[in-house]
């Protein structure tokens, strides 16, 4: 399912970049895309589809407002402490609280390609319950880093026009995916919208399909700019060609789109 919609964003991307003559409109055409996938998101709510118990389809297309709380720390009781998930929280809440060093909170600070810096999302410790909690950005601030994610692909993807691309210019994916982490749009389903449209992204500037980390909006939250590019830099890889990929899993927001590929890309 992601695997298709990212296919079809793909398709959005090779029709507007098609016709598109400056820097605008590059920006423009990104934009498209990541427009494409939130709205097939909406629909795959509509349908009954990645929808947690008490939410509703229109909460994917409901502005987050002035923030969302994501609480880290597992359920020690509630959850089985052998699961990935609740290891991946736990290893995630370490990093939280050593970040934190025995304060409360921490505010990360998003460095743009411009050398302007952001407020991205805070990182806080609640000693009553003992938890570690994320608090998303301010709405002026995450809508500045989503244009900023666009604005670098749209440079990549001059990069590319121009002759290839190198290290640095590798880099910047990463950093494009940061920022988009750090500019959630709407209450639900953001991590599903910007997984799918990153692949979508990766393999038009680099021609090559990528299979993201696994937890990606977590990781940037938690972990600030210099930690998300470590991890991206560890773990982010090119998908294998169509022939040895698994199934993509469906039923999962978390699931690796991995069906796109196009050859060459980004050697690592």
């Amino acid at each position: 399912m992601q695997a298709r919609e990212a296919n079809a964003a793909l398709g959005v991307l090779d029709e507007r970049l098609a016709g598109a003559g400056s820097r605008g409109e590059r920006v423009a055409a990104f934009e498209a895309a990541y427009r494409h996938v939130a709205e097939w998101r909406y629909q795959v709510a509509l349908e009954g589809k990645w929808t947690r118990p008490g939410a509703s389809a229109e909460d994917v297309r409901a502005p987050l407002g002035m923030g969302m709380v994501y609480r880290v720390t597992p359920d020690n009781v509630l959850s089985d402490q052998d699961s990935p998930a609740f290891k991946m929280l736990k290893s995630l809440e370490k990093v939280a609280l050593e970040r934190l060093d025995g304060s409360h909170g921490l505010q990360n600070r998003v460095r743009l390609h411009s050398g302007r810096r952001v407020n991205g999302n805070t990182v806080r410790y609640i000693p009553g319950p003992r938890e570690v909690r994320t608090v998303t950005a301010e709405p002026d601030d995450r809508e500045v880093l989503r244009r900023a994610s666009f604005e670098v692909l749209a440079e990549l993807e001059e990069a590319k026009a121009a002759g290839g691309t190198d290290p640095e210019q590798r880099q910047a994916f990463v950093d494009a995916a940061y920022f988009l982490v750090q500019g959630p749009e709407f209450k639900r389903g953001s991590d599903a919208i910007m997984r799918t449209f990153l692949v979508a992204a990766h393999t038009r500037v680099f021609d090559a399909a990528p299979v993201l980390p696994q937890a990606i909006d977590l990781d940037g939250m938690v972990r600030g700019q210099e930690g998300f590019k470590q991890v991206m830099h560890e773990q982010l890889r090119i998908a294998a060609p169509p022939a040895a990929q698994p199934a993509v899993d469906a039923g999962s927001e978390r699931a690796a789109v991995t069906s796109l590929n196009r050859g060459g890309g980004m050697a690592r």
